[in-house]
C-alpha cells in the first residue's frame, strides 16, 4: 500500500479554506479558480482517504477530522512562520533575540524609551526585559539566563564582563504646594530639618545621600525610608516629604506632573552594563546598547523640571 503524502499545494489550500471559511476567498488567497481550490481539496481527501468538508448547497462545512487535521497544518506552519522571522533577522543582521535585565528604577519609563529608539531603527527584534535589583541582575546575566543587565556600579562583578562605569545625576522631588516649588535650584541645605523619604538605610544610594547631608552639617528628619527610587517618588506625591532620586526615577516623576529640582550640589546614580564571560557581542546587543547610550545622552541633557 503506498504512503500517504500530501503535497504542500493540498495542504495550502487546506489551510487556505479553514482560515477563509469561504471558497472564493481561498481562491483569492491561492490566485486561483474556486473549481480548482475544490479539485485540490477532493484530491487531498483522496490522498488521505478522509472527509474534510461536507458540501451542502454549495458550502464547505469542515469535519471534525478536518478540524484535528488543521491543529496539526497549524502547528507546521507556526514553526515555519518562526524560521521565516528567524531569517529576516537574520538578513537585517539581527541574530536572535536579546534578554535585559534592569533596575526598577530603569524600567519606570526609561526603558521603554530605549526600546522605542531601537524599534524605530528595525521591526525585526526580539525584546525581552526584566526587572530585579542588582545583585539578581549579575546573578542572571552570569548563569546565562540574560544576556545584558545593567546594575549598580558597587556589587562584585567578578563573574561577568563589565562595560565602563555610567552616571546620571539626581535630582529633588518636593510635594505639592512645598515652599520651594518655584526655586530653580535645591541646595540640601534648603532641606534642613525637613521630613525626607529617603533610600533604605545600608544601600549605595542611602550611604552617598547621607555623606552629602553630613558634609554641609544638615539634618533631616528621614520619616520612611524604601529600596525603591518609584515608592519614594510615590511617598514625595502623597505629601510626605521630599525626596532625592536618579534621573530615571526623576524624569518619570516630571512626566506624571511631579515637582523636579536640579540639586546644587553634585549627587550621581552609578551603574554599568555587564555581560556573560561566554556571549557574544551580538548585533542585536549592539543596536540595544547604542539606543541606551542615545536615550541616556538625552537624559543627562535635562538639566532641571
Amino acid at each position: 500500500m503506498a504512503e500517504m503524502r500530501p503535497t504542500h499545494r493540498q495542504i495550502e489550500a487546506f489551510r487556505a479554506l479553514m482560515l477563509s471559511k469561504s471558497m472564493t476567498e481561498a481562491a483569492r488567497m491561492l490566485s486561483v479558480t474556486q473549481p480548482a481550490v475544490s479539485k485540490i481539496i477532493t484530491q487531498l481527501e483522496q490522498e488521505l482517504e478522509i472527509s474534510l468538508f461536507e458540501r451542502r448547497q454549495g458550502k464547505f462545512s469542515p469535519t471534525d477530522d478536518a478540524f484535528a487535521l488543521y491543529t496539526e497544518v497549524e502547528r507546521s506552519y507556526s514553526g515555519l512562520e518562526s524560521i521565516t522571522r528567524a531569517a529576516r533577522r537574520i538578513k537585517a543582521g539581527l541574530r536572535g533575540s536579546l534578554r535585559v535585565a534592569v533596575q526598577p528604577t530603569m524600567a519606570s519609563s526609561f526603558i521603554a524609551k530605549v526600546a522605542k529608539r531601537l524599534y524605530d531603527g528595525s521591526q525585526e527584534l526580539e525584546l525581552s526585559v526584566s526587572v530585579y535589583n542588582s545583585d539578581e541582575i549579575v546573578d542572571l546575566v552570569a548563569s546565562g539566563l540574560c544576556d545584558l543587565g545593567f546594575p549598580q556600579s558597587h556589587i562584585n562583578t567578578s563573574r561577568v564582563q563589565t562595560g565602563p562605569v555610567m552616571s546620571v545625576p539626581c535630582f529633588c522631588l518636593l510635594p505639592p504646594g512645598h515652599r520651594l516649588e518655584s526655586a530653580e535650584l535645591v541646595s540640601v541645605a534648603d532641606l534642613e530639618g525637613e521630613d525626607s523619604i529617603a533610600t533604605a538605610d545600608g544601600t549605595a544610594s542611602r550611604l552617598k545621600s547621607d555623606s552629602l547631608f553630613a558634609s554641609l552639617n544638615v539634618t533631616r528628619n528621614v520619616r520612611i525610608d524604601s529600596h525603591w527610587a518609584l515608592s519614594i517618588a510615590e511617598f514625595v506625591r502623597a505629601g510626605l516629604g521630599s525626596g532625592i532620586v536618579d534621573a530615571f526615577t526623576a524624569s518619570w516623576f516630571a512626566e506624571n506632573g511631579g515637582i523636579v529640582k536640579r540639586l546644587k550640589e553634585d549627587l550621581d546614580f552609578t551603574f554599568l552594563s555587564v555581560t556573560s564571560p561566554s556571549s557574544r557581542n551580538s548585533a542585536v546587543q549592539a543596536q540595544f546598547q547604542k539606543a541606551f547610550e542615545q536615550e541616556l545622552g538625552f537624559l543627562r541633557s535635562i538639566r532641571s523640571s
